[in-house]
């Protein structure tokens, strides 16, 4: 894809590097480049191997360095990407401060347009006095993006309309909102200005939203139509739409222990578990978990990380369980690792936290899904696959505190791979439905040759301080 001055379109991405962020923008990045555009991908060099294993090998990678006081990144755990832990805060500080090398970068590559994440809610301004078109890309659900432009759109004003959000009863915004309450009280930990950071997580989203050029959706009108035309309604500036980006299969291999394992098992009979690897359940509530599983009956792949201090209770669980058909493992498994389980022909049920990515890809490669939210926009996601779609389950939960059962966890299993009931087969119907969305190739070239062209525009139009009028709302056909 040529620009005006015949040369290639040049872009630059920039994730925020949590490993759940940082393969959307590899996905986004591959599919660019094989339509022409010239895509620099920028990340500190402690991450750059393992980008590099799904990355085009054309595509360069350049780097920022990191701050002396989180040399032990990523080496350092799972905590660091968690955004609301101490050491993820730090995280966030550190990728602040190398603020003057990611400008320099810019200035030294030169590209048209940077396509960053929210973390770096300064960025707008710096690519913007460079003569550079910032494009926020929103790596969740289309669902959990329109519900953040409906909070910036509607509230007085960021800083008065937060202070006055902090203020409110949680139990009065789940009432309102329809949330329930835990859904609630872990929103409002992402509005929280810990430390001494100017912005929450929350301030830094609606920064963004507010001063990018442009916002990008990891999402398709296909499956998400709804949500898409309420934030398309809203927004007062381009929106793209990336489609429904899902990585293709790559020459890596599962390791020997969990092919020999899975291997073990007949086709679609495994119920694979995962949480990302910075999501953590309860010492409680992970026992339930495990034993809900064993009342299914069923045989069960779980990789979990338990939080500090339960040494005894890991014990007991790690391990083979229920006479060898079910297997329990503790601490980090790759991202990379997980999604070829995901795509072993002994699973057939993915039980997850709702992450969107791992979500999609769960039913792409042709596994029913159970949800179990975690935190943040997992909720939101989590309720577009059960509610929205009606493609999934969601684990019955305590409203009060989010709390569930063994009992609970069996009955949302049973459910997804039973055809005993009506509202069972409807689940397994809209699973095979948007599976084949996700899998059609031809939607998706569209989405990506639109999202090309939506970036030739953005380039040609004016700058925002030269836009009186501010962008109109933005319009996509359905394809």
């Amino acid at each position: 894809m040529k620009s005006d001055a015949g040369q290639p379109l040049q872009v630059v991405m920039l994730p925020w590097l949590e490993p759940d962020h940082i393969l959307p923008f590899i996905h986004l990045s591959n599919s660019l480049d094989a339509n022409g555009v010239k895509v620099t991908f920028l990340c500190p060099p402690c991450l750059v191997s393992n980008i590099r294993t799904n990355l085009h090998a054309n595509i360069p990678i350049a780097n920022y360095t990191l701050p002396p006081d989180v040399a032990d990144f990523p080496a350092g755990g799972t905590e660091m990407t968690k955004m609301n832990s101490a050491a993820g805060l730090r995280l966030i500080e550190a990728v602040d401060a190398s603020r003057q090398q990611i400008e320099a970068a810019l200035l030294l590559l030169s590209p048209q347009v940077v396509v960053f994440d929210f973390i770096y809610h300064w960025l707008p301004s710096s690519a913007d006095s460079f003569g550079i078109k910032s494009v926020y890309f929103s790596v969740g659900t289309a669902n959990s993006a329109a519900s953040s432009m409906f909070l910036a759109r509607y509230l007085p004003s960021t800083n008065l309309g937060l202070a006055m959000l902090r203020r409110v009863p949680s139990g009065f915004l789940a009432a309102i909102s329809g949330l329930k309450g835990y859904e609630v009280h872990n929103a409002m930990n992402y509005l929280k200005r810990d430390r001494n950071a100017r912005l929450s997580i929350y301030e830094r989203v609606l920064t963004t939203m507010d001063r990018s050029s442009a916002i990008a959706l990891n999402s398709s009108s296909e499956i998400e139509g709804t949500y898409i035309n309420f934030f398309l309604a809203q927004c007062r500036k381009p929106v793209l739409l990336a489609g429904s980006l899902m990585g293709k299969p790559t020459a890596d291999e599962l390791e020997t222990r969990w092919e020999k394992w899975l291997s073990r098992h007949p086709k679609g009979s495994v119920v694979f578990c995962s949480f990302g690897n910075e999501a953590c359940l309860s010492e409680d509530q992970i026992t339930e978990l495990i034993a809900g599983f064993e009342m299914t009956g069923l045989s069960f792949l779980a990789i979990l990380s338990f939080p500090p201090g339960t040494g005894k209770t890991r014990e007991a669980i790690v391990g083979e369980r229920a006479g060898g058909r079910g297997l329990v493992h503790d601490g980090v498994v790759q991202q990379q690792q997980q999604r070829l389980m995901l795509r072993h022909s002994s699973v057939g049920v993915h039980v997850g936290h709702g992450e969107s990515g791992l979500m999609m890809e769960a039913v792409a490669s042709g596994c029913q899904v159970v949800l179990l939210p975690v935190k943040g926009d997992q909720f939101f996601n989590a309720r577009l696959m059960a509610d929205g779609l009606n493609a999934g389950v969601a684990v019955k939960r305590r409203s009060k505190d989010g709390r569930f059962s063994k009992e609970a966890v069996s009955e949302a299993v049973r459910m997804v791979v039973s055809d005993g009931t009506l509202a069972a087969r409807k689940v397994r119907a809209n699973n095979a439905k948007v599976r084949q969305l996700l899998l059609n190739q031809s939607i998706q070239d569209c989405y990506i040759r639109r999202f090309v062209a939506d970036l030739q525009e953005l380039v040609a139009s004016p700058r925002s301080g030269d836009d009186e009028n501010g962008y109109l709302p933005s319009t996509h056909e359905v394809l």
